[in-house]
């Protein structure tokens, strides 16, 4: 254990294992087996009230993340058999979060310049019914996805489980990604990738994006920004893991 003297097996939401408090980008790489054991507990008299019996193991394990400043939270499932865990996202801010179906490859279909069908919302969440959501735009990340925001400052329970009555090893890739009022516009040098305008020391502004600007709705992931996350709280040879690097969309 990292922090505290409380097994997974012992923890529940009121007492989960804190990651710790960002306030910066930061990724963190959980590991652990659920399932049941068949190993004895307890006291094994007869003679008075007892608690003997057979049991242990864990179906969940439960975490804590607490935000300094607003953030995504992005899950990358892994290891042998991730079909199997599910990971379950709290606000205890006391701030509603309403879960959404996820459009499926077989529903709200479209229609690309060459009359091919495609469909544009294939893992996007489901709108609520109003014109508020989901304005399909392909040039932006989301896809014009309007629920993909950042959790405000706060504490945000994780929770692991295992679907199954088996033992089962997992890994789970949590980035914690800060906002960033970065601007950055791409150029026809591919291979440069982005530049970064700032304003100078004479308060001279290079890049004006206007009023209706919003660094929540183009949201990027740069796998040198989490290599260097990664590495800033390890040892500078310990490579980003794998299992974060199908998340990135930008070098």
């Amino acid at each position: 254990m990292t922090r505290g003297q409380s097994s997974q097996q012992q923890r529940t939401a009121k007492n989960p294992l804190v990651l710790g408090s960002f306030d910066q980008t930061s990724l963190r790489l959980l590991t652990g087996t659920l399932g049941p054991l068949n190993q004895v507990v307890g006291r094994s008299d007869t003679n008075q009230y007892s608690n003997g019996g057979h049991g242990n193991g864990a179906m969940n394990h439960w975490f804590q993340i607490n935000l300094l400043t607003p953030a995504w939270i992005i899950i990358c499932k892994g290891g042998p058999r991730p079909n199997y865990i599910q990971v379950s996202a709290y606000d205890i801010n006391h701030n509603p979060i309403e879960g959404r179906m996820i459009f499926q490859a077989d529903s709200l279909a479209a229609t690309n310049e060459n009359g091919g069908v495609f469909y544009p919302y294939v893992g996007h969440v489901m709108h609520s019914g109003s014109d508020l959501y989901n304005n399909f735009d392909p040039s932006r990340f989301d896809k014009g996805n309007s629920l993909y925001f950042a959790f405000e400052p706060g504490s945000y329970l994780l929770c692991i489980s295992s679907t199954r009555n088996e033992r089962l090893d997992y890994n789970i890739g949590v980035v914690v990604e800060v906002v960033s009022n970065d601007v950055f516009m791409l150029t026809e040098d591919t291979a440069g990738g982005f530049l970064l305008f700032e304003p100078t020391q004479d308060n001279l502004i290079l890049m004006d994006t206007g009023p209706g600007y919003d660094g929540n709705v183009y949201h990027d992931h740069s796998v040198t920004e989490w290599k260097a996350a990664w590495q800033r709280e390890r040892s500078p040879n310990d490579p980003l893991p794998e299992i974060f690097i199908p998340f990135t969309n930008r070098p």
